[in-house]
């Protein structure tokens, strides 16, 4: 995982948000036992940076300009994102909402999010939002329709240098990565073995224009029909310097189809 430009990066969205010397951090647990009540107390360009552990909630981001990170945020060192985790437990609902028109100052950093079940999403749902989703690993969500990782309706969300592993679309598409009327970008990640009942194992894009450059897509799945790496219908999409590999389907496109 890149370093050094994630955490200049943040700084810089930090200081445009408010400005450095008028951020304040706020430690999960020690200032607040949950993520979630980090940000309920946090105002924009506040940063709530969490300690490793495991943490059996949900978040919602409230549409505030802040940063959420893991130690991984201070340190760059990447054992913190695997042992700082958001764990579903079997809760209905995504992991990590953002639908309140959170924009590229809303980052969500090196965190694990594990577990999640809910109709879209299962691990991160995106509404009429573009928020930051960078260096985090999403393991084994699941989605009853679209997205078993992360899914944007009408969203432009960044997702880079991310881990999208084991994640499921129940019913129908995007087993990794789902979009509708978006336009996503997805930079630097992996997709590996994640499964939609219908299209696109790994990322499932319709009506979009996502940009998709310099990830490996490899071992997805789509069991009924198209694209077992990524499917694009009615998109205008930039694919480019992707590894896509070892992807299966019982249809047509095993690595991707149009």
């Amino acid at each position: 995982m890149p370093r050094t430009p994630l955490l200049v990066a943040v700084s810089v969205a930090l200081a445009v948000s408010g400005g450095v010397g008028d951020a304040t951090t706020i430690h999960v647990p020690a200032d607040h036992p949950t993520i979630q009540l980090g940000i309920d107390h946090a105002a924009g360009g506040d940063t709530v940076l969490v300690a490793p552990g495991t943490y059996d909630e949900t978040i919602d981001f409230l549409g505030k300009a802040i940063a959420v990170g893991s130690w991984y945020l201070t340190t760059g060192d990447p054992a913190y994102v695997s042992g700082t985790i958001i764990d579903g437990g079997g809760t209905l609902g995504p992991l990590a909402t953002f639908t309140s028109g959170e924009d590229t100052l809303s980052v969500l950093v090196g965190l694990t999010l594990q577990h999640g079940r809910a109709f879209q999403g299962g691990g991160i749902l995106c509404r009429f939002s573009a928020p930051r989703i960078a260096d985090c690993v999403l393991l084994s969500n699941e989605a009853t329709s679209d997205g078993g990782g992360i899914y944007a309706r009408e969203s432009d969300p960044i997702v880079e240098n991310c881990r999208v592993e084991a994640n499921t679309a129940i019913n129908h598409s995007g087993g990794g990565f789902g979009v509708r009327h978006g336009s996503p970008r997805i930079v630097g990640s992996v997709f590996v073995g994640n499964v939609a009942h219908d299209e696109g194992g790994g990322i499932f894009c319709e009506d979009s224009s996502p940009v998709i450059r310099d990830n490996v897509i490899d071992g997805n799945t789509a069991m009924a029909s198209y694209a077992g790496g990524i499917m694009n219908r009615n998109c205008t999409t930039v694919v480019q310097g992707n590894v896509i590999s070892n992807n299966h389907t019982n249809d047509r496109g095993g690595g991707m189809f149009y």
